[in-house]
């Protein structure tokens, strides 16, 4: 069959489609050769990229309001406490007090903070399926011996009876993401309070990343670390913000586990930079224009992508709905079980990237991001429909 590639007459030439992309061992390197393609400027639909772009002029706005002269006040040391004004702005903007927070490095920093505390090299840690590889790699780099449990589709909830047959008598802590990488699935409240209630019998801490959670912000829902005094929840400025460049993390939850997390690493995280959480203090203080921007983003692009769906849907490519919040969207792809090769014919023949689910554990699906240029999104979407119906 002659592949279709929509608006351009030939295929792209990607080395890296035929190589280490589709090579790649984990997430993680995946996506670094993914990056690699997007940087050589090819014409290929990045259909991957579950982070809202990158709001560059308004982060240059806040840099340079900051270090004009005279340098900005919230210039200060972040040894061991973190940036007070950053701190303070996050608890106005959570409901949260200074006892409750720790700022770091990052959503990772604060994982790997967090799993210092709580676990001994050999103890056990659970991690949800499908999910994100670097939670499993975190917590294995603590030491822990990591076991999955799962969050089956359609809805990806959080299957509790599974979570507690896996649980040992040395299992110190669970990882869940909320909303779901890579899902986009939302977990109400009552959920994570049920999930806590459980694993407090057994003395386990339930560890939620909630890196895409101010997507859901309408759902008005508090963050889980002030769910139950077992609960921390872990978070940065990357996702819905756009704001990696900052490397700006946290984790809240209630003053006595965090007290428990401070004793264990005094210092804090020493990879904290002066520089970067100085800025997030800035845009903590003021996130109007980062707000408004991921939400002029998606309020683009979910219709288009929407629209696009419910055709693959009703074209019989693609099963499972769009998740309400946030910008990532998590199919199961209909006859399809190898979505590696899949998504490799996709980008060498039809110029579109999606992630496979073999990446998440979750071989048969295909996750889909659109926090980017609603133009280019739909461009890409066209491309992964003229592609699955000429694969089909």
């Amino acid at each position: 069959m002659n592949p279709v590639h929509p608006n351009h007459a030939a295929p792209a030439q990607h080395p890296a489609a035929a190589g280490d992309l589709f090579e790649a061992g984990s997430y993680a390197e995946w996506g670094r050769a993914a990056i690699r393609i997007r940087e050589a400027g090819l014409d290929v639909s990045m259909l991957w990229d579950s982070t809202i772009a990158e709001p560059t002029a308004a982060l240059a706005a806040v840099v340079r309001e900051a270090f004009a002269d005279p340098v900005s006040s919230r210039y200060v040391s972040v040894f061991a406490d973190g940036n007070r004004f950053a701190v303070e702005a996050l608890g106005r903007r959570y409901g949260l007090r200074p006892e409750q927070i720790l700022t770091t490095t990052g959503a990772t920093g604060s994982l790997a903070l967090a799993l210092k505390a709580l676990v001994q090299p050999g103890e056990h840690i659970l991690v949800e399926t499908p999910g994100f590889d670097v939670l499993q790699r975190v917590a294995r780099d603590a030491g822990a011996e990591v076991d999955i449990f799962r969050r089956p589709a359609p809805d990806f909830r959080l299957d509790l009876d599974d979570l507690q047959a896996k649980l040992k008598p040395t299992t110190r802590a669970v990882l869940i993401t909320n909303l779901h990488n890579p899902s986009g699935a939302w977990l109400a409240p009552d959920a994570i309070k049920a999930a806590a209630t459980m694993l407090s019998k057994a003395g386990v801490v339930l560890i939620v990343d909630e890196v895409y959670a101010d997507f859901a912000q309408a759902a008005g829902a508090p963050p889980a670390g002030t769910l139950a005094p077992n609960v921390i929840s872990v978070s940065s400025l990357t996702k819905v913000f756009g704001l990696f460049a900052l490397k700006f993390g946290w984790l809240a939850a209630d003053y006595e586990l965090v007290a428990r997390l401070r004793r264990s690493a005094p210092d804090g995280d020493m990879g904290v930079s002066k520089l970067s959480h100085a800025v997030a203090a800035h845009v903590l203080e003021n996130p109007a224009p980062f707000e408004t921007h991921w939400r002029a983003l998606l309020a683009a692009s979910r219709p288009t992508v929407a629209k696009h769906v419910e055709a693959l849907v009703a074209d019989g490519h693609l099963d499972g709905e769009l998740p309400p919040y946030g910008c990532m969207y998590f199919p199961r792809v209909v006859g399809v079980s190898d979505t590696r090769a899949l998504a490799q014919r996709l980008l060498t023949d039809f110029d579109v990237l999606v992630a496979p689910g073999e990446y998440f554990g979750a071989p048969g699906h295909i996750r889909i991001g659109f926090g980017a240029d609603p133009d280019a999104i739909d461009e890409g979407l066209v491309r992964l429909h003229a592609g699955l119906t000429a694969l089909r």
